[in-house]
C-alpha cells in the first residue's frame, strides 16, 4: 500500500496528481522550486477532456470560477473581412463541457490551493536534482543537500525534467520544432481592435498571424503567435520590449495585431518542443507524467489536458491496484492516447493511418480498475 507519495514539480500535472493522490488515500508532499506565489505568464485553452478530468477529480468548480468559455473561432483579414466564424461545439454534449480559457497561474492556483485543502503539503524552493531507491522506498534528492523519503516519486518536473534522466539515463530530449510560441498581455480594450469577448479570433497578414481572447468581463486581452527560427531561445530570453520591436515589423500601423501588440505590458515566449517517444515511462518507485513524460506542441491545445487525465488515471491506479502492476497498468492506459495526439501534431502520423484521438475520454471515478 503506498501510503506517502512525492511530487517533483508544482505545476499543473504536480497539483492535478497531489489531487488524485489525495482522493485516492494517499499522503502527499509537492516539492516546486519556484518561490510561493511565482508563476508563468503564459494561458491556455482548457479543452473538454480536460475539463473532464478536472470533474473526476473533483476540482471543477473552483477552475471554472477562474476561467471563462470559449464559444467560437473567428478568423479575420486585416481589413476586418471575415474569412471564417465557427462556434465551437460541445463535443461532449452530455457531460455539458466547453472548452474554456484560463491562465496557468490561475490553473495551477486553483488545482494547488484545493490539493492543499485536501491535506497535501506544498513546499516551495525545493528543487528535485536527482533519486535514489532506497529497497522499500525512494529518497528525492534536493538541490539544498536535503532530501526527502516517500513510497513513490512522481516526476512531474516538466519539458526539461530531471527525473526522466533517473528513471532511463538514456532517454531523449523533446525535440525543438523550430519556433517559438510567443504570449502576450493587453491590457484591453486597444483603440483599433475590436474586442472578441469569449471567442477565439486571429488576423492574417501576408507572412504572419496572430490570435487572442479578450476577459469578457475586464477587456483584458490575452494574445499569441508563432515565430520560426532554427534557433532555440537563450536563457534569459528577450524582454517584452524585445519582443515588441520585433513583432510590430511583421504589421503595419493601422493592423489591429499592432495595436494590440503596441499596448502589451507583458509578452513571453518558449520554444516549441515535441517528445514523441518515450521508451520508459516508469521504475519500480518513479513515474513520469505530464511534459515529462509525453512533450506536445503548444497547438495541440492538450498538455494541461493530457497532464490532467494522467494524474486522475494514476490516481485510480494506485487506488486499486499494488505498485508494480499500478504503474504498468497507468502506462498502458495512457500511452497510445497522448502518442497518438502528439504523432498527429507533428505530422508523424494522419488521421488515415489510424482512429484519431477523441475529447470522449470520461474517466469514471468511482469505477474501480482491475
Amino acid at each position: 500500500m503506498i501510503q506517502h507519495a512525492i511530487v517533483a514539480g508544482g505545476g499543473i500535472a504536480g497539483h492535478a496528481a497531489a489531487l488524485a493522490l489525495s482522493r485516492a488515500g494517499i499522503a502527499v508532499t509537492v516539492l516546486e522550486q519556484r518561490p510561493a506565489g511565482e508563476g508563468t505568464g503564459s494561458f491556455l485553452r482548457l479543452n473538454p477532456n480536460g475539463l473532464d478530468a478536472l470533474a473526476a477529480l473533483g476540482v471543477l468548480e473552483p477552475v471554472t470560477a477562474t476561467s471563462f468559455p470559449v464559444r467560437q473561432l473567428e478568423r479575420r483579414s486585416l481589413d476586418g473581412e471575415v474569412l471564417l466564424q465557427r462556434a465551437l461545439t460541445d463535443p461532449l454534449p452530455d457531460r455539458g463541457l466547453v472548452a474554456r480559457f484560463t491562465t496557468w497561474a490561475n490553473l495551477s492556483g486553483a488545482l494547488r490551493d484545493e490539493a492543499v485543502r485536501r491535506g497535501a503539503t506544498v513546499r516551495h524552493g525545493a528543487r528535485v536534482t536527482g533519486a535514489e531507491v532506497t529497497g522499500d522506498g525512494v529518497r528525492a534528492l534536493l538541490a539544498d543537500g536535503g532530501h526527502l523519503e516517500g513510497d513513490l516519486l512522481i516526476g512531474a518536473d516538466g519539458t526539461r525534467s530531471t527525473l526522466r534522466g533517473v528513471v532511463d539515463p538514456a532517454a531523449p530530449e523533446p525535440e525543438y520544432r523550430g519556433s517559438h510560441t510567443v504570449y502576450g498581455y493587453t491590457p484591453g480594450p486597444v483603440a483599433g481592435a475590436l474586442p472578441a469577448p469569449a471567442q477565439l479570433r486571429s488576423y492574417l497578414g501576408p507572412a504572419h498571424w496572430l490570435a487572442h481572447l479578450d476577459d469578457p468581463d475586464t477587456g483584458e486581452i490575452w494574445w499569441f503567435t508563432n515565430v520560426k527560427t532554427a534557433e532555440p531561445l537563450p536563457d534569459p530570453g528577450p524582454s517584452t520590449d524585445d519582443w515588441r520591436t520585433e513583432l510590430l515589423q511583421h504589421w503595419s500601423d493601422g493592423d489591429a495585431p499592432a495595436a494590440i501588440i503596441s499596448a502589451a505590458t507583458r509578452i513571453r515566449a518558449a520554444d516549441d518542443k515535441a517528445l514523441a517517444h518515450l521508451p520508459r515511462w516508469h521504475t519500480d518507485r518513479l513515474v513520469l507524467i505530464g511534459d515529462a513524460a509525453h512533450t506536445a506542441p503548444p497547438a495541440t491545445e492538450q498538455g494541461a489536458s493530457m497532464a490532467i487525465e494522467d494524474a486522475a488515471v494514476l490516481g485510480q491506479c494506485l487506488r486499486d491496484l499494488d505498485l508494480p502492476r499500478a504503474l504498468d497498468r497507468f502506462e498502458r492506459e495512457r500511452r497510445e492516447r497522448v502518442e497518438t495526439i502528439i504523432a498527429l501534431a507533428t505530422g508523424r502520423r494522419t488521421a488515415t493511418e489510424g482512429p484519431e484521438w477523441s475529447y470522449r475520454h470520461h474517466i469514471e471515478w468511482d469505477s474501480k480498475i482491475t
